[in-house]
């Protein structure tokens, strides 16, 4: 298999039919990306150095780290949906600077339309020319990236395009720089959600990176000044350099409102780990609420409430994962335990796979297999009682009732993580189905895998704090 991955990382055609043949399903895509950026380095090599486009600046003026562990600061976040966006179109740099003020305003403020799908994102200035960027959160991933020239192969958006060329801070990762660094093995260590790591002939570092809804980046490991503000056009909350990644081509389904992400995961790349954050906390409104909130870091956050301890995977060292003992349903009082679900149903497995963790990016609640199918069964029999019948749908994925929202909100889910009952009810559980008038849906969704997730909906409204010093994750309820 060694062999098998050292050809395909050298040869694109024999990776696209050895790989069928072996059957590596999971690292497919992955070792595909490779294939690409170890071609992209050749003709990255002759787009940002040759004379026939601009130079990419090695850098100058540019001040020393900021650290945040001892400090406070806050972002505004708020749900961006992905239909009609109230976003400007920028063109240049001239234009970046004299934006009007009012629709910088309502770039951040996050003015939106009912749509089925979006993203919580923050608002940030890069480089010296300031080019306004919306990040969706991401808290399974290290990597920070947005799109940048020159642009291969990327998905359609509205903001400008950030251009390296135009800011003088500006600075290109080598690889004999920390974040470039890797063990040899780690060549052949190709998972979902890690990025991957690769020099080009002039010591420049590439990277790639594979998410888990088929979603593939891959560019040029690059640093330069990010801004982040309390409002657009108010003072700033906190600036520094940081490392990201400089996107170059993007494969998938991508939100056009968006121009990145801000990776807040636990690894060396994230936000977190390169401004040495001791905590952070998060508390998301509902989607379709209009509502800004804030994401809190340092001693700003807000760690307080019921919590349980995190869980390390070496596998997936970017993922905050929880203990989880069982779930059961809730109906007004009476608690309906899932006796179908075997007790490591839960747990995170011999080859690390598996486990229980939490994720932004991701709408519902995620259950393996047996637990989904077991809930569904005694979801199916509570609220026969109550004369309500689901649906019959040409989507087996969907589990919906004709009903109010009103008849069901006495049901609920409770999480068994540690010590704590984790409770999920109302919109955090059930939304309704806007194609449909009457129709409410479970939010729950049976996992492609063996992973349980918690999704962002059920995540509403609730404070959610990440405490690392102590290795805790806090929940407390409360109107975002």
């Amino acid at each position: 298999m060694l062999v098998d991955l050292k050809r395909a990382l050298l040869n694109p055609i024999y990776s696209k039919t050895t790989m069928a043949s072996s059957g590596c399903i999971m690292k497919c895509a992955a070792i595909l990306i490779l294939s690409v950026i170890i071609m992209l380095g050749g003709v990255a090599a002759r787009n940002l150095h040759g004379s026939n486009l601009h130079d990419f600046p090695t850098g100058g003026g540019v001040e020393e780290l900021v650290f945040a562990k001892n400090i406070s600061f806050r972002i505004p976040i708020t749900y961006q949906l992905s239909s009609h966006p109230p976003y400007i179109h920028l063109h240049d740099s001239s234009t970046i600077i004299n934006a009007d003020k009012e629709h910088l305003k309502k770039i951040f403020t996050g003015e939106v339309t009912r749509s089925s799908t979006g993203a919580y994102v923050v608002f940030a200035l890069i480089g010296t020319q300031h080019y306004p960027m919306k990040l969706s959160l991401d808290i399974t991933s290290d990597l920070t990236w947005v799109q940048c020239k020159p642009c291969e192969q990327c998905y359609p958006k509205y903001n400008a395009v950030y251009n390296p060329a135009n800011s003088s801070t500006f600075m290109n990762t080598m690889c004999q720089d920390h974040y470039c660094k890797i063990e040899a093995d780690n060549y052949y260590k190709i998972e979902v959600d890690r990025v991957m790591r690769f020099c080009t002939d002039d010591r420049r570092c590439l990277f790639g990176h594979a998410y888990r809804d088929d979603k593939n980046i891959m560019g040029s490991l690059v640093s330069d000044y990010f801004e982040f503000q309390e409002m657009a056009g108010t003072e700033k909350a906190f600036h520094s350099h940081l490392t990201f990644g400089c996107a170059h081509s993007t494969i998938g389904s991508f939100n056009r409102e968006v121009d990145g992400v801000l990776g807040l995961g636990g690894g060396p790349f994230s936000l977190i780990s390169q401004l040495e954050i001791s905590a952070f906390s998060h508390c998301l409104p509902p989607p379709n609420s209009g509502k800004t909130s804030y994401i809190l870091f340092g001693d700003a956050a807000q760690t307080r409430g019921p919590g349980a301890y995190m869980i390390v995977n070496r596998r997936f060292p970017s993922r905050y994962y929880l203990k989880l003992h069982n779930i059961a349903l809730l109906d007004h009082q009476k608690k309906i335990t899932l006796d179908g679900v075997p007790s490591n149903t839960f747990a995170i497995d011999a080859d690390r796979f598996g486990g229980f963790y939490l994720d932004i990016g991701t709408p519902f609640i995620n259950l393996p297999q047996v637990a989904y199918h077991e809930l569904r069964k005694v979801l199916h029999s509570t609220l026969l009682a109550y004369n309500i019948r689901p649906i019959v749908s040409s989507d087996p994925s969907d589990f919906c009732f004709e009903t109010s929202f009103d008849d069901v909100k006495h049901i609920s889910l409770v999480f068994a993580v540690s010590l704590h009952d984790l409770i999920i009810t109302g919109n955090q559980l059930i939304y309704e189905n806007f194609d449909s008038k009457g129709v409410i849906c479970l939010g729950v969704v049976e996992s492609k895998s063996k992973e349980t997730i918690l999704g962002r909906n059920a995540q509403t409204n609730r404070n959610i704090g990440y405490d690392f010093e102590v290795g805790l994750i806090t929940f407390q309820d409360m109107e975002c």
